[in-house]
């Protein structure tokens, strides 16, 4: 026999927070008719332009360009242009809040319904990932204290992770202190993946469980690279916090850790300003220096010495993990590129598959740069692995998973 609750429809509103953005969905769930679709860009950064909220409501659109200094300030402001959209239609509203919740420490290992008790295990996680915890913790912290009457959700996304082999989630450290901390590689972005994937071999008629693939997230903020085979994880550039792996916009990714204690020593830096260093000072700003979008870059390195650079530096460091992954899968069947720069960036594909040829990958240029939307291939018809953009649809996959949940408590 259903229940109630399998009968019942509810307005999911998704919130899903990057380092530089905020993206907001509202679908009436299970039948995932989209409502309300918002992204904030270049949220609290240093960037050449200004940020900007593009909001639609029922298919219209309208862009609100202004300063956006953080992302509580962000939110807030994406929820007064809902207001305004439930005053012209009572349709629209909301009666769950579901966020992306990025490190969940020990605490989490699948979907939750936060009360109080789950509110202080999250404030706990704050640290593990200093760019996202502290934003994420901070809208939910908003949500149950301005509307206490409606449910929170919290999507965790390193739960797409938990596949990895022990071999590839262990770091080379004593073991007790591993134990006695939770150390582990964790990986992010695994909403992201796990969609890229389904997405990827949806469009190909291929099912995933048969499938080795590369999946590429590519951000203006955060960025990874996952190796998926069978359906499963078994590899994520971010390791236990999302410091780890590529080159980020204000992340510097991989690093010799004997330069970092060379650093504190000689500029007598504590722990504290070593963390802002690694995680808000360096990356692409720390090497171009004037943005931290690349973006910006793209479009100054023909004339600016540090921006071409920085891009090299950020495809190369792409480039060393998907070659990487093709060792660890003994080929990938699919590679994808998703997210911003993944979707929307041909240069950034074109470099990043140039001279894997010798594993069976070649990209079509003209089918490259002529993709403007939606799931593709841009692969040749005689490329071995298939190369696919897919566009990023991490807040129905957080509604999905936030729906799930309702319906069986």
């Amino acid at each position: 026999m259903k229940s109630k609750k399998e009968d019942k429809s509810i307005r999911v509103l998704s919130v899903n927070c990057g380092s530089s953005s905020l993206k907001y969905e509202i679908r009436m769930m299970p039948q995932e008719e989209v409502l309300v679709q918002g992204k904030a860009d270049r949220v609290g950064v240093k960037s050449q332009d200004i940020g900007q909220i593009a909001h639609m409501v029922l298919g219209a659109k309208r862009v609100v360009k202004m300063d956006l200094p953080d992302h509580t300030f962000t939110f807030k402001k994406a929820l007064e242009l809902i207001k305004e959209d439930t005053k012209k239609n009572k349709d629209i509203g909301f009666d769950v809040f579901a966020h992306r919740y990025v490190h969940p420490g020990n605490f989490f290992t699948k979907t939750t319904v936060i009360n109080k008790s789950g509110l202080k295990k999250l404030k706990e996680t704050l640290g593990l990932a200093p760019l996202h915890n502290p934003i994420s913790f901070a809208l939910v912290e908003f949500c149950a204290k301005d509307y206490p009457s409606l449910p929170q959700m919290v999507v965790f996304d390193t739960s797409f992770h938990s596949s990895i082999p022990k071999e590839l989630y262990t770091y080379a450290l004593k073991s007790s202190v591993m134990r006695k901390y939770g150390l582990r590689k964790v990986g992010f972005h695994g909403i992201s993946h796990e969609y890229a994937v389904d997405e990827s071999c949806k469009a190909l008629g291929r099912n995933p469980k048969t499938q080795k693939i590369i999946s590429c997230h590519l951000s203006p903020g955060g960025s990874s690279v996952c190796a998926v085979e069978n359906g499963k994880s078994i590899n994520n550039s971010m390791g236990f916090t999302p410091l780890e792996g590529l080159v980020m916009n204000t992340r510097s990714g991989d690093l010799d850790l004997g330069m970092i204690f060379y650093i504190m020593f000689k500029e007598k830096f504590s722990a504290e300003e070593t963390e802002a260093m690694l995680n808000k000072k360096s990356g692409l700003l720390g090497l171009y220096g004037f943005s931290a979008d690349l973006r910006d870059i793209i479009k100054n390195m023909d004339k600016e010495p540090k921006a071409r650079t920085a891009f090299d530096m950020y495809v190369k460091r792409v480039r060393k993990y998907v070659g990487f992954y093709e060792l660890l899968l003994k080929k990938a069947d699919i590679i994808v590129f998703t997210d911003t720069i993944g979707m929307h960036e041909p240069l950034i594909r074109e470099k990043v598959c140039e001279g894997f040829e010798f594993l069976g990958l070649k990209l079509d240029k003209d089918k490259n740069n002529e993709y403007k939307d939606g799931t593709q291939d841009v692969s040749k018809s005689d490329s071995q692995a298939r190369i696919m953009v897919v566009p990023i649809e991490e807040e129905l996959m957080i509604a999905r998973s936030a729906y799930k949940e309702w319906k069986n408590k």
